[in-house]
């Protein structure tokens, strides 16, 4: 039977067209029409969608989608997908929507206005991608949006008026963009408005309307770090249910009003780093739910009111960085949940209340930077929470209490410049979770306690500018995880153990001004971490040893003592090196590889017994300071030196350096004192 050439092309049809065009062979209704055109408009892999298949009668048991009893896709939910498209434009036949979901799925252009078209919609959530333009006004027309979600992207413009419309809304979100404008008064008409946070818009400016007090369910206000300015609104206190207000960092001025103490169920307030003037308000004690309160980097005075003594639930109190006077309210003692106290940077004297022993649950007091005068309390003991105490740059005097030694946790113990005296308790290096002591300029006497080297996690270790005696303990070398040791401006005597090698991780060591005898310890190389080296203003003596240094130093101070002999040429094997001092000793020769240390910044060899010539300077185009005066190098200033472009000092005075004046030297640029 010949072959129909008709039946040949139907069939050849059947099989292409549906390849070619999808939908025309399958049975997909509208709303999966819509959504498959989507996808294939997106980018980035799909395996996510690979269950939206167009031999489906419906899409509703795609991924992403959820369909209500009539088979009208109503959600549309797709999160941390590497999507790399647009928002879909094509909306006419998914009118039933209600939630719109696109977050982290990295779409980019612009919200397009044709979401106009979903009047049924009331969850938009378009955050964390990268969406570019204005917030379409046309967003407004959604009358029964209740939330909208467009945190972290790339949007620009106003927030449109027209948001006043949009009475059903509970959710703002916008943070994390580059909004401009103000934030429009119609907010006031969101009278079921519970959240409004746009902050990181750092060109939202204007003030804060007080139609805002209009808006009694609110329970968040979020303008951190946007330039909204003037005063805060006195509506606020309206705000009945507000439970967090976020405006920290903007350019906000006046005073605190006291009406915010009628906002009864504030929990958090943030107002740091703004340029708030006057007193906090007393009124602030009336708020019993109060857990955090962030009042630093303002322009408060006054005093700290007793009544926030009231706000029992407090855990976080910091009004540091202001100008607070007169004393810490006994009243704190009240505050049995506070964990933060930082009260840092005021004017605040008189003593520390020995009341803070009834706050238990205490991790951290900083109280530096005041006037506080007394002695510290010995109840300070009874925090055994206790993890961070600040009382640096205070009026304190009196020994150290040995009771904080009852606070195990504690990590960093800064006492420093004060008046305090008496020994450094032993007991203090009991606590095996200690990283930083900081008690420098204090007066502070007595030995350094061989227990020292119980403290395990010491990290930090400085004592300088004290009147401390006797020699540095032997067991200062089991402190492994030592990076700081500052004993300098003290009374310390006796030798540098060998001991101390053992602080395999130390970076910085300051011994100077003290008085150190004996010989420069040798094997400081091994110490390959150590950065900075001062021994200065000492008695040490004997010959430089070779190869003492680790190549890594940076600074290096070895002035006003006794050593002899030559200068080794290793030290020119400190790479790195931008300090060198060896002023004030009775050294003998220069080596001549000095000259080629191309990062050296300072080099002090005066009032030495230096013999010779000047060496040449080749590697010298840091070098700013050169001093060599009082010693005996002969013959001419090095034409080399006219190497060294940021040469601000050349002092070779009181040598036996002849020849003719260096006219030469006016070719560096930088050079401020020259003494011949």
């Amino acid at each position: 039977m010949p072959l129909n050439p008709w039946n040949t092309l139907f069939s050849f049809l059947t099989i292409i067209l549906p390849l070619l065009n999808p939908f025309v062979a399958f049975a997909v209704n509208p709303q999966g029409e819509a959504l498959l055109s989507w996808k294939q408009s997106l980018n980035g892999p799909t395996e996510a969608l690979s269950n939206w298949n167009p031999t489906d009668e419906t899409p509703c048991g795609w991924f992403g989608i959820t369909c209500n009893i009539n088979k009208e896709v109503v959600e549309l939910e797709l999160r941390y997908l590497s999507l790399y498209g647009t928002v879909p434009t094509n909306l006419s036949s998914l009118v039933s929507l209600t939630k719109v979901v696109l977050s982290s799925t990295n779409l980019t252009g612009s919200i397009p206005r044709e979401i106009a078209i979903l009047h049924e919609l009331n969850y938009l959530d378009l955050s964390d991608n990268a969406l570019t333009g204005e917030i379409p006004s046309e967003i407004c027309n959604l009358f029964k949006l209740q939330e909208i979600h467009l945190i972290s992207n790339q949007l620009e413009g106003s927030i449109p008026v027209q948001i006043g419309n949009l009475t059903s809304l509970k959710w703002v979100t916008l943070y994390y963009n580059q909004l401009s404008g103000e934030i429009p008064n119609t907010i006031g008409n969101l009278k079921n408005l519970q959240v409004i946070r746009v902050g990181w818009n750092k060109n939202l400016g204007g003030i804060i309307p007080r139609e805002i007090g209009n808006c009694t369910e609110l329970t968040m206000l979020g303008l951190t770090e946007t330039s909204v300015s003037g005063f805060l609104p006195l509506s606020l206190g309206f705000l009945k249910k507000l439970e967090t207000i976020y405006i920290s960092t903007t350019l906000l001025s006046g005073q605190i009003p006291p009406e915010i103490g009628d906002c009864i169920a504030l929990r958090n307030i943030s107002l740091s780093k703004n340029s708030l003037t006057g007193s906090i308000p007393k009124s602030l004690g009336n708020l019993k739910n109060l857990q955090k309160l962030f009042l630093w980097d303002n322009s408060l005075v006054g005093t700290i009111p007793s009544e926030l003594g009231n706000c029992k639930k407090l855990t976080v109190l910091d009004v540091s960085e202001n100008s607070l006077t007169g004393n810490i309210p006994q009243s704190f003692g009240n505050l049995s949940a506070l964990q933060e106290l930082h009260l840092q940077r005021n004017q605040i004297s008189d003593k520390i209340p020995a009341q803070l022993e009834n706050c238990k649950e205490l991790t951290c007091i900083d109280l530096g930077n005041n006037s506080i005068a007394g002695t510290i309390p010995s109840e300070i003991g009874n925090l055994t929470e206790l993890q961070l105490l600040f009382l640096y740059k205070n009026k304190l005097v009196g020994p150290i209490p040995s009771s904080i030694s009852k606070c195990q946790n504690v990590k960093i113990l800064d006492l420093a410049s004060n008046g305090l005296t008496g020994n450094i308790p032993p007991r203090i290096f009991q606590l095996k979770k200690l990283k930083i002591i900081q008690l420098f300029s204090n007066n502070l006497s007595g030995e350094i306690p061989e227990n020292i080297g119980n403290c395990s996690s010491l990290f930090w270790f400085e004592v300088r500018d004290n009147k401390l005696t006797g020699p540095i303990p032997r067991e200062i070398g089991n402190l492994e995880n030592l990076d700081i040791l500052d004993l300098s401006l003290n009374r310390i005597s006796g030798i540098v153990p060998a001991e101390i090698l053992g602080c395999r991780n130390l970076t910085y060591l300051s011994l100077n001004s003290n008085l150190i005898t004996g010989n420069f310890p040798g094997k400081l190389s091994c110490l390959v971490l150590l950065q900075f080296v001062d021994f200065s203003d000492n008695f040490i003596e004997g010959t430089w040893p070779l190869h003492v240094l680790p190549r890594h130093i940076a600074f290096f101070s070895i002035s006003r003592n006794n050593l002899s002999g030559e200068i080794p040429s290793s030290i020119c094997n400190l790479y790195f090196v931008n300090y060198l001092e060896f002023s004030h000793n009775h050294f003998s020769m220069i080596p001549p590889c000095l000259g080629n240390m191309s990062d050296l910044i300072n080099l002090e060899l005066q009032n030495n017994n230096l013999h010779g010539t000047i060496p040449k300077f080749v590697e010298c185009s840091n070098l700013k300071s050169l001093k060599l005066a009082g010693n005996q190098l002969e013959g001419s200033l090095p034409r080399s030196l006219v190497n060294c472009k940021k040469l601000e000092i050349l002092d070779v005075a009181n040598n036996k350096v002849n020849g003719t004046f260096p006219h030469w030297l006016v070719n560096l640029p930088e050079l401020r004192v020259l003494l011949l």
